[in-house]
């Protein structure tokens, strides 16, 4: 839908996944990219942090294989985990969602103007098998695995945040948007 890799678009001079690196860099211990095969070696020659593929067993599966991978690399209790076509998200939404997590959930996902965004969200490590079992049975869908664990949803009623944290960027329409949108702002 894109044209071209969107995690190399270009909004206020940054690629569209530094964005998602700088929200993230300043309050997580660890930062890592799950690539395309195709883009590693672009990220890697421009990238903050460590560049990976999906695991061998889960190659090709989407972003769940993206997080079924991260969670084999890193040891770490939550996983923060962003999508690259988010270029106005920032530290203040992450640590927002960072900050409502509790041994009660498995993840925190924005529910924003009645959309869920499990692409912007806080996941708990003991998910890694219930992912597991998700991919092996060819299900791939993130809102599966959100039927599965418990979950708090926040809303925009929940959260002091700026909406447009959540906008992503699916079109060339949508970018073109994105900087029209941008350009009023500047003026």
């Amino acid at each position: 839908r894109f044209g071209q890799p969107k995690a190399f678009a270009k909004f206020k001079e940054l690629t569209f996944w530094k964005h998602s690196y700088n929200a993230m860099k300043n309050i997580t211990d660890r930062q890592l990219i799950i690539s395309h095969p195709a883009l590693v070696e672009r990220f890697r020659d421009d990238s903050l942090c460590r560049v990976f593929t999906d695991n061998e067993e889960v190659k090709g599966k989407g972003p769940l294989a993206g997080i079924y991978t991260a969670m084999k690399i890193e040891n770490a209790e939550w996983f923060v985990v962003l999508s690259c076509d988010i270029p106005y998200i920032n530290e203040k939404t992450i640590q927002t969602l960072l900050d409502l997590r509790h041994q009660n959930v498995k993840a925190v996902i924005p529910n924003i103007k009645g959309k869920l965004h499990p692409l912007i969200g806080v996941y708990h490590k003991s998910i890694l098998s219930i992912i597991s079992k998700q991919l092996e049975n060819h299900e791939h869908k993130m809102f599966s695995l959100l039927e599965k664990i418990v979950v708090l949803y926040v809303s925009e009623n929940d959260i002091d945040v700026d909406l447009k944290s959540f906008s992503n960027i699916n079109s060339q329409k949508d970018y073109l948007q994105l900087v029209i949108d941008e350009n009023k702002t500047d003026s």
